[in-house]
């Protein structure tokens, strides 16, 4: 018996396209071979473009529209909106000649800042991400094109020098345009730590210091930024390197801030600059108080470094019974200064003092856990310190917390046997007199001589409004600085310029739906935005052979959100926010 002969031949069906008289239609085609040849055998006509279209509308009982896709549409909107507002991307690409044809440099950094407002991510998930936003609608671009690559490579085209340039003119367009109020600018630091390995020499920026995160085991650049009073909005920002201090970094900050300051044409002494203890010092108040271009300032110094006037007791502190100031204990003074006269107001914060007083009964318990610990050990037979110096810094050690040398006394007596040789008490009058006349107490210094106590602890309770700033840029669901995976100074600055951005975008918004009664900060105004979607809707044709219809309009939603986000977003193209059944 002879087996049948297999066949492996299999028709294949594909879409084809063809042109009658000038017209495009289609049919499905199965290719066969004639005469030895493969040819296109048609199998069914199809007919137009359109017919195709409405019969899929028209099919499995479809009647009416069909809603194909929603995207999340409103806050990426108003971001695109604000940005247009400001003619950023043209900014942008004024100082950076880049050589793309496509996008430019400059529309490549307001996408990814877009990003980093709406949903951080690394730019390897940046065209996962934009798939299920309305971003398309705005720029001429399929986001799967927009590989981490494209990202790298407009990256790479910006230097320190155009950064500069364009931070420049884009504060000077933003004070002018939006009529900011500089009478108070606030500057404070931080740092962000990397992933950037020990053995990377391209990155002068990255090194391991004290980390405000606590991940002391990375490599971190800092970042010190000048914001103002009114919105809050990123004003002058200097990235430096991660092991070097804060009043360290400040001569070279404050050289920025006078020069952007200059450039926006503002007169600095109309200025009062803001900062904390941390960035001042003898040399650094000369600088500020110094030159051809003094600043006005409030500045804070550090109580331990003035015992003359960390030791004026509170019975000397007025109380005021009304105001600002009700309830806060006060007290203000002239004094010499480094050398200069200067205004000076002492004043006790309750929470400062109340968080100073927990801070150290915790230091207090860890203590003495470890005195009981040692104490315990000391039964054993030849235990303990071998030599008085051994038993002085194990002392020492448990010690090093602030103020607990003055609290807490230990004494360790090798003459005595088991554990009579460790006792320790605590200092109650000691410990009273902390409580009562050390924590708490905050001492600012101005030369805002005509300035009420009042408007000086404003000034000075302001700089919140920075350390504010700090929060957002760390929050992972807005505004992230992290993630950031890059091994260059370069980048890591574009970086930064991109994240500063999306902060200033979504300052203004937030300042701009203040005007329009709406209070919610940054992070809920975001959420809110992001509940508008848009839907594409495709209808049918109603003519035989018309095309179908597509409209683009935004799906229901609350009604409050809908008018916030009319009043942020123009009504022309490519924005859309065409209420359904309008």
């Amino acid at each position: 018996m002879i087996a049948a002969r297999k066949s492996w031949y299999r028709p294949v069906a594909s879409l084809q396209k063809y042109s009658v008289g000038g017209r495009i239609y289609y049919r499905i085609v199965e290719s066969r071979r004639v005469d030895g040849k493969p040819r296109p055998i048609p199998i069914m006509h199809i007919g137009s473009a359109e017919e195709l279209v409405n019969r899929l509308l028209s099919s499995a009982g479809t009647a009416g529209p069909s809603r194909i896709r929603s995207y999340q549409h409103g806050d990426v909107a108003a971001l695109k909106a604000m940005a247009d507002r400001l003619a950023i991307a043209a900014l942008i690409d004024r100082h950076v000649k880049g050589s793309y044809q496509k996008l430019s440099v400059g529309t490549a950094l307001l996408l990814a800042a877009i990003n980093r407002a709406v949903e951080p991510c690394s730019k390897r998930a940046w065209a996962e991400w934009a798939e299920g936003t309305s971003i398309h609608r705005f720029f001429d671009v399929k986001p799967e094109q927009l590989t981490s690559q494209f990202f790298w490579d407009r990256m790479d085209e910006v230097s320190a020098a155009n950064l500069e340039a364009i931070e420049d003119e884009l504060t000077k367009k933003v004070v002018s345009q939006f009529d900011l109020k500089l009478d108070t600018l606030f500057y404070d630091t931080t740092n962000f730590f990397t992933f950037i390995a020990s053995d990377n020499e391209r990155s002068a920026l990255a090194k391991r210091g004290h980390s405000k995160q606590k991940r002391f085991d990375l490599r971190q650049f800092s970042l010190g930024l000048l914001v103002s009073r009114d919105g809050q909005i990123p004003l002058c920002s200097h990235t430096y390197q991660g092991n070097v201090v804060d009043c360290k970094s400040f001569p070279e900050s404050l050289t920025k801030i006078r020069r952007r300051l200059e450039h926006i044409a503002i007169a600095l002494e109309d200025i009062t600059l803001v900062y904390d203890k941390g960035n001042n010092s003898k040399k650094n108040q000369t600088l500020v108080d110094g030159g051809e271009r003094p600043l006005h300032y409030v500045a804070s110094l550090v109580p331990s470094q003035h015992p003359d006037l960390l030791g004026v007791p509170a019975s000397d502190y007025q109380m005021p019974k009304t105001g600002y100031l009700s309830g806060m204990k006060v007290l203000r003074c002239t004094r010499t200064i480094w050398g200069s006269e200067r205004t000076l107001v002492l004043f006790i914060s309750e929470k400062l003092r109340r968080g100073q007083i927990r801070g150290l009964q915790q230091h207090l318990d860890k203590a003495v856990t470890q005195l009981e610990q040692w104490q315990q050990s000391l039964v054993k037979p030849r235990s303990g310190p071998k030599t008085d110096d051994n038993a002085a810094k194990k002392i020492d050690t448990i010690l090093s917390a602030q103020h607990l040398k003055d609290v807490l006394k230990i004494e360790y007596n090798p003459r005595r046997s088991g554990m009579e040789r460790l006792s320790w008490h605590i200092d109650a009058e000691a410990l009273e007199h902390l409580h009562q006349e050390v924590f708490g107490k905050r001492i600012l210094m101005t030369n805002q001589h005509d300035w009420s106590d009042e408007e000086i602890i404003r000034a000075y309770n302001g700089q919140s409004k920075v350390e504010d700033t700090f929060r957002r840029i760390k929050d992972p669901d807005h505004l992230a600085v992290r993630p950031q995976y890059h091994w260059t100074d370069q980048k890591i600055r574009v970086h930064v310029f991109i994240c500063l951005l999306a902060l200033m975008l979504t300052r203004l918004l937030e300042r701009e739906s203040s005007s329009h009664g709406y209070k919610d900060v940054t992070p809920r105004l975001l959420d809110v935005l992001a509940t508008i979607r848009l839907a594409m809707v495709l209808s049918p044709s109603t003519k035989q052979g018309g095309r179908p219809r597509c409209q683009w309009q935004l799906e229901d939603t609350n009604q409050n959100t809908l008018a916030l986000f009319t009043k942020l977003v123009p009504a022309e193209q490519p924005f859309v926010y065409t209420p359904p059944n309008t």
